[in-house]
């Protein structure tokens, strides 16, 4: 693992420590040389390159928007609409990846327009039509999920808005795509498996949570790992293994890990769809 410590800096210096390592590096990790995906090679560059991304994407969102703009609107509405977007991408075998691309461009129009309730089915499938069509290799047309004339041309409109409004930049630095990035380097043995998928399960659920949504993603992906690791029994010092591969220390994400475990608690009172399809009901004396 010494290649990888020798990539990844502590997290007090990072820009000085990335600027001071050689450009020379051979790529030693041959138990992956099979998956083009684990190229570590270009780790410094994929991190800048998420760094960048991050700010972008937040530039777009407003944490406050219940308060300042959705005066119809609560945090159960949106819950609701996260849930009939669940069952969208359920039901079309979409990716992991386009549920969280959704919530985001759910999160950035509610961020900027007044919407009415009667407009919350538009919104919803406006912002998984994008994201499908995005990240899907086959995106699910329209007509899958509406057969409604009226319906079409008011999401075929909003779409032009939302698309207007983030200046056609789809690229997502989601918390989904920090805990793949981790993943990677921390390059974990397959008999801790179980982190990484109760890791991408709280990553789920945190999306109900319109607090957390102020927070960087990269925080939000440390958290999930260092909240299902304490689920998992997993024992470790946090702050060492953060500062051996990069991470965000304990009193960064303590606060995130709190709301996540919150709202873990809810969804299972409230049965969201998300956990009733992990049938995390029968774990309930996990938490």
């Amino acid at each position: 693992m010494e290649y990888i410590q020798k990539m990844i800096r502590p997290f007090t210096d990072r820009s000085n420590y990335y600027m001071q390592q050689p450009n020379s590096f051979k790529r030693k990790e041959s138990k992956h040389t099979h998956d083009p995906q684990q190229v570590l090679l270009y780790i410094k560059q994929i991190y800048f390159t998420l760094q960048t991304q991050q700010n972008v994407n937040m530039s777009f969102l407003n944490p406050n928007y219940f308060s300042d703009i959705q005066s119809d609107l609560n945090p159960e509405m949106r819950a609701q609409m996260i849930d009939e977007v669940h069952k969208l991408c359920t039901s079309h075998k979409a990716q992991r990846r386009t549920f969280h691309q959704t919530i985001y461009l759910l999160d950035v129009y509610l961020s900027t327009n007044r919407i009415f309730t009667a407009q919350i089915d538009s919104i919803y499938k406006t912002c998984y039509f994008i994201a499908s069509k995005y990240e899907e290799i086959y995106p699910s047309p329209l007509w899958r999920y509406t057969n409604d004339r009226d319906e079409m041309q008011e999401i075929f409109q909003i779409e032009k808005e939302l698309l207007s409004l983030v200046d056609f930049k789809l690229v997502t630095a989601s918390s989904y795509v920090w805990l793949n990035y981790y993943w990677t380097i921390i390059n974990i043995a397959e008999k801790t498996q179980n982190w990484l998928t109760y890791s991408l399960l709280l990553l789920d659920v945190a999306v109900y949570n319109i607090n957390i949504i102020k927070y960087e993603p990269s925080k939000i992906a440390c958290a999930s790992l260092y909240t299902s690791a304490i689920m998992l029994n997993i024992q470790m010092n946090w702050n060492s293994f953060a500062s051996q591969f990069g991470l965000h220390f304990q009193h960064e994400i303590k606060e995130i890990s709190n709301l996540i475990m919150i709202t873990l608690k809810d969804s299972v009172n409230q049965k969201r769809e998300i956990v009733k399809h992990m049938q995390l009901q029968k774990e309930r004396e996990l938490f």
